[in-house]
């Protein structure tokens, strides 16, 4: 017994004493343990932050190139002048060749639709879009938050860019949509873990996009005000740990987006990755370093078992076996030893315990690297298959030490270059220092970004580049990592755009110029043959005498108006005709415009008559001339093609949602031929019509309803026409106009009785003859006395010599033309006790811009040859009446 004991004692000191020693071993090995799991956790975090910053790269450069894009389009002269067909045109082309956007529209500085490119949004107002106030406001490149399209109905992410006038000033905006579902792809490819999203939230924190999309998550919710604050005031970029809506708790990536540096973010991406995936693989590491040192424990003890007692020889035989198959990782057998065979049935037991704890875990260590396989092979997939250049630049050397497949492409680098090349290889020679400049700031700040940039690809080729940078740190060393995107196709079709722009402003300005003189050279001798006419009718003539005078009137008037209509639908084309609002009595527009065309329908034995609609107002405001000159269109083109029957001129009133606003629905019915239906779609078509055989009945320009459609639509309407063969036609329109109340126009016609009919000392300043004798006679037979001068120079003389009351100017003359001569009037000191003397331009240019100018110069009023003898007194009155 005594013997057994001191065996006992012996066995128990041994093993004490080796556990002591193995003791701290197993620590340091543990310790080890620890610190790889720290770093394994560290290194998946990285990765994570750099795939979000890839995605932010993404999304950075969708902003970049749609800057660029809207500023280019809005230099476009028709863009600037709010032209809705070519701005149709130029929308509509830039969603053609950019799916990744919706919509791109151009709006007024009230906020209404002027075109849209998908065409279906001219009857929306934009006025409460961030996007829209913040570009009016800063004239510069906006960002705006999370929206329902308007046309599409969809959730979309807008930019806006203002449109400028000459001034610098607001004259509107260019609104574009970004479809976000692009970055559901990209995160398919880039296979990250299970239970990852990809989510963007606008600077309200109101979700934009969420990959994979939750039922209980809906576009256009607030996420986690937790995540949205940590974004919003925390570090950039930076991390937080969270328990999401699913319950599954996730470190959570994000990175604000700025338009600029000191601007605040328009968005905030994350990136959400499930806590337990990552450190699944760092316990793996802990687990096993744990395992190691108790296994080594375990070996230790049985050792001393061995030692303190050898009956148990056989039995650590076993466990060396069953240790050997745990090296060979063959888990299936256990050690065989008997659980109750006292303590070394114990240590089978644990040693079993043991062998199926490992077994589980090295199913566990299997499917960790699975994980990481796949991470790898993902990450590894993304970098390939990038269509961005990228690569890792030592800063100090500036060689370059990796680079992917696209950057290999953009610069044509084979394998035999990759040695010893330095990011200076890329830079064109004649922009080296330029570039060397713009890559240290790419070296010395955390992210940079160039746009269009020069460089040079190994074999010599010029190309064009968007550059952007980021300092990433790898295995302890910061490298710069630059990616590069080839823009040198869209540069140089941006530079196409700008070459054919250049060229169609030159085209429009001949096509003005030539317009301008060919109604110069017109309006000239016309000018004279119809003040010979008139002057003839104020001479005692027979009846057939008088009917030759009005019959050379009225096709001298058919004359004017050809030229009238090929004026009004080149300012319609160029987008430059003008409407101006005044107050108007409807009842005498109406009896004007039947009054003047009563004559020709009882000679054609028509029945003419009006009806206006109880429901309108007497008085309105809107452009009385250009509805005037739309019915007198109409009603004309009734008269021509009604031979017998009927026509009938009506007015009703429409509702407008604006409580001050109404819609006037004419309607100009006729018995007359009618219009076949394979003709109905051209009679709106510029020189076009209906039947355009030499020998037609009916003769015309084909400008009359092209410029009637142009004019309605200008004033915020719409026309139709309804016809047949042998019935006749009606043609309806409407126009958007202001109500106004009675004293508007009475006051307005009080103003007019006030005039008389004083009678005027006129300086007539006109080169050609026949012009100058003409409205020389006109003027004397209403009673004025008149001096005439020949040009300018002659002009400022008779001044020096004799008073008058006004001065008939002529613009375009030899020695001194109207302009200079009114300038010497109104500014210098010799002319000063007269340079208020109202100055009445009389000119054959009959254009805004010779209006304007006649004005900027300091004329008073513009009388456009051929005139009318009664515009041209009654202007004359009213300037002596304005100057008593």
């Amino acid at each position: 017994m005594a013997n057994l004991l001191f065996h006992g004692s012996i066995r128990k000191k041994i093993i004490v004493l080796v556990l002591l020693a193995t003791l701290p071993a197993f620590m340091l090995n543990l310790g080890t343990a620890l610190l790889h799991r720290h770093q394994a956790i560290k290194s998946a975090k990285h990765q994570t932050l750099e795939s979000l910053h890839e995605f932010s790269e993404i999304q950075r450069r969708i902003s970049d190139s749609t800057r660029t894009l809207l500023q280019t389009v809005a230099e476009i002269p028709e863009i600037r002048e709010l032209n809705p067909h070519a701005a149709q045109i130029t929308l509509e082309t830039i969603l053609k060749a950019n799916p990744i956007y919706t919509n791109a529209i151009l709006i007024n500085l009230e906020g209404n639709v002027v075109a849209a490119g998908t065409g279906n949004a001219t009857n929306l107002n934009f006025a409460d879009r961030k996007q829209f106030k913040d570009a009016i406001s800063t004239k510069k490149f906006a960002a705006g938050e999370y929206v329902v399209g308007k046309t599409s109905q969809k959730s979309i992410f807008p930019f806006a860019m203002p449109v400028l006038n000459a001034n610098g000033n607001p004259k509107g905006a260019l609104i574009i949509g970004i479809n976000l579902n692009h970055y559901r792809d990209f995160f398919k490819r880039s296979n990250f873990p299970e239970n990852s999203f990809f989510g963007l939230c606008d600077h309200n924190g109101n979700r934009l996009f969420r990959y994979p999309k939750k039922e209980n998550i809906e576009v256009g919710t607030p996420i986690q005000e937790a995540v949205f604050l940590s974004a919003k005031t925390g570090k950039n970029p930076g991390m937080i740990v969270t328990e999401s809506t699913d319950k599954i708790v996730r470190i959570i990536f994000y990175e604000p987006l700025r338009l600029s540096s000191d601007t605040e973010p328009y968005m905030y991406l994350f990136l959400g990755i499930d806590e337990s995936e990552i450190q699944q693989g760092a316990d793996l590491i802990l687990t096993r370093g744990a395992e190691t040192g108790f296994i080594s424990i375990i070996l230790t003890l049985a050792i001393a078992w061995f030692v303190g007692g050898r009956g148990i020889v056989r039995h650590l035989e076993s466990l060396t076996e069953t240790v050997q198959k745990i090296g060979s990782k063959d888990f299936k057998n256990p050690s065989g030893i008997d659980y109750s065979d006292g303590e070394i049935g114990q240590l089978g037991q644990a040693f079993d315990n043991m062998v199926n704890l490992l077994r589980k875990r090295e199913k566990e260590r299997n499917n960790a690297l699975a994980s990481v396989r796949e991470s790898n092979e993902r990450s590894r997939t993304l970098l390939l298959n990038t269509p961005s250049g990228i690569c890792l630049v030592n800063p100090v050397s500036q060689f370059i030490e990796f680079m992917n497949p696209a950057f290999m492409d953009i610069f044509n680098v084979h394998d035999e270059n990759l040695k010893n090349l330095q990011l200076k290889a890329f830079h064109p020679q004649k922009d080296s220092t330029k570039v060397d400049k713009i890559f240290e700031k790419h070296i010395l700040h955390e992210i940079s970004f160039s746009p269009a940039l020069p460089a040079m690809t190994l074999n010599g080729r010029e190309i064009c580049v968007d550059v952007s940078s980021a300092i990433v740190t790898i295995n302890g060393r910061n490298l710069l990592a630059l990616f590069f995107t080839d823009i040198t196709a869209h540069k140089h079709s941006e530079n196409e755009l700008i070459g054919a722009k250049e060229v169609a402003e030159r085209a429009n300005r001949v096509k003005d110029e030539f317009l301008a003189n060919i109604s110069h050279e017109i309006r000239t001798p016309l000018n004279g043959v119809m003040g010979t006419l008139q002057l003839m009718q104020e001479t005692p003539l027979d009846s057939e005498q008088e009917s030759y005078v009005e019959i050379a009137l009225g096709s001298s008037n058919n004359l004017l108006k050809v030229l009238n209509d090929l004026l009004d639908f080149s300012k319609i084309e160029a987008g430059k005709l003008d409407i101006i609002e005044e107050p108007f009595e409807l009842e005498s527009l109406i009896e004007e415009s039947v009054n003047l065309f009563q004559f020709q329908a009882r000679e054609n034995n028509i029945s003419f008559h009006s009806h206006i609609d109880p429901s309108t107002q007497k008085f309105y405001i809107g452009d009385i001339g250009r509805i005037r000159q739309i019915l007198f269109n109409l009603i004309g083109n009734s008269i021509k093609f009604t031979e017998s029957g009927s026509i009938a001129v009506q007015v009703y009133s429409l509702p407008h949602r604006d409580p001050n606003k109404e819609r006037l629905f004419f309607s100009v019915e006729d018995t007359g031929v009618g219009i076949s239906d394979d003709k109905i779609g051209y009679i709106f078509e510029s020189f076009t019509q209906v039947d355009g055989a030499l020998s037609r009945k009916h003769q015309g320009t084909g400008l009359g309803l092209p410029i009637v459609k142009r004019l309605v639509n200008l004033m915020g309407g719409n026309i139709t026409v309804e016809t047949e063969v042998g019935v006749g036609t009606t043609i309806l329109f409407c126009v958007l106009v202001t109500k106004t109340d009675y004293i508007d126009i009475q006051d307005k016609k009080d103003h007019q009785r006030k005039k008389s009919d004083t009678p005027l000392r006129i300086l007539l300043v006109e080169d050609e003859m026949v012009n100058r004798i003409m409205a020389q006679k006109l003027l004397e037979k209403a009673g004025h006395s008149i001096i005439c001068a020949q040009n300018g120079e002659e002009c400022l003389e008779k001044l020096r010599k004799h008073s008058f009351d006004v001065i008939l100017m002529d613009v375009q003359m030899p020695v001194m033309d109207g302009f200079e001569t009114t300038n010497i009037i109104r500014n210098s000191k010799e002319f000063s006790k007269i340079a208020e003397i109202p100055i009445v331009a009389l000119t054959a240019h009959a254009s805004n811009k010779d209006l304007n100018k006649a004005k900027l110069t300091g004329m008073d009023e513009f009388v456009s040859k051929p005139f009318n003898k009664e515009v041209l007194l009654e202007v004359l009155q009213k300037m002596h009446d304005l100057n008593k």
